[in-house]
């Protein structure tokens, strides 16, 4: 009798290790992937020519006595006499939608500026519109970044039927090709050479053009467009302001990627097609 109690308890300790197994092995099967849970993005390591040619032109040239504020997101050149940025730098990657948060507008003045920056008041009532340099949506990765891409230092005096129109349409197909891309680095500003006139009691230049110039990461190839517009409304695309980087230093004082191997940078800086942009050139 106590044989066939302890047989009979044996099996069912056996019978429960093999059930416990089994449903263990379902939630091991079957429990939701980290792929699926947009709190846990697998993001693209950099390509091993990124990571050598980041650093070489991580900056463009410093102007003298212009201040360099750098924040996690994004580094920019300060003009005083202009308060504004000179440029803004920063790195795209092709994050997922999922990550990305909300616009949020909260415009407010930069305390890292030395001598304090421009102010909403500047810009209250001038007829320009705050346009970002480094676009809200290109540095919509988190909540910090959003909100650090509304400090005033990365603004600047545009005209309203500009920053709606063209500026936005580049911006947002400059968006579009970093998703292609596996890094793009950006720089951005405006041409400060003869302003259009000042507003507010900074007396914040207005900038008479801006413009883009881009490196493009893929398949450890690297290349390079420059865009140049006026700052104006126009009905023109912008792919017709496509521009050379090299012209674009010659306006602007900045040797934007002093920095790479001089073979490639005389390379990628004298570039003007977008069609070469896209694929790599020979």
């Amino acid at each position: 009798m106590k044989s066939t109690i302890k047989n009979t308890l044996s099996f069912l300790v056996v019978l429960l290790i093999a059930a416990a197994g089994y449903f263990y092995w379902d939630f091991l099967e079957n429990r939701p992937s980290i792929k699926d849970d947009p709190a846990h993005v697998t993001i693209k390591e950099p390509t091993d020519v990124e990571m050598k040619e980041v650093k070489a032109f991580n900056l463009p040239s410093a102007l003298e006595g212009h201040q360099i504020i750098e924040r996690p997101f994004y580094t920019l050149s300060y003009n005083q006499t202009h308060e504004q940025a000179d440029w803004v730098a920063y790195t795209m990657y092709p994050f997922p939608d999922s990550i990305s948060v909300k616009r949020k507008d909260a415009f407010r003045s930069d305390p890292l500026v030395d001598g304090g920056s421009a102010t909403l008041k500047d810009y209250k009532k001038s007829g320009y519109d705050r346009g970002h340099l480094a676009p809200a949506k290109a540095m919509s990765i988190s909540k910090e970044s959003m909100r650090e891409s509304f400090f005033m230092s990365n603004m600047s005096p545009q005209v309203g039927s500009f920053n709606r129109q063209i500026w936005r349409f580049l911006e947002a197909q400059v968006y579009k090709w970093s998703k292609e891309s596996d890094s793009m680095y950006v720089v951005t500003g405006p041409v400060l050479e003869s302003p259009l006139g000042t507003i507010g009691e900074n007396k914040v230049s207005i900038p008479r053009s801006y413009y883009k110039t881009i490196l493009r990461f893929k398949n450890n190839e690297i290349t390079a467009i420059g865009f140049l517009l006026k700052n104006k409304k126009t009905k023109e695309k912008f792919l017709k302001f496509a521009s050379s980087i090299d012209h674009i230093e010659t306006i602007t004082g900045i040797d934007f990627y002093h920095q790479l191997n001089d073979t490639l940078e005389k390379k990628l800086e004298a570039n003007k097609e977008v069609s070469k942009f896209i694929q790599p050139i020979n």
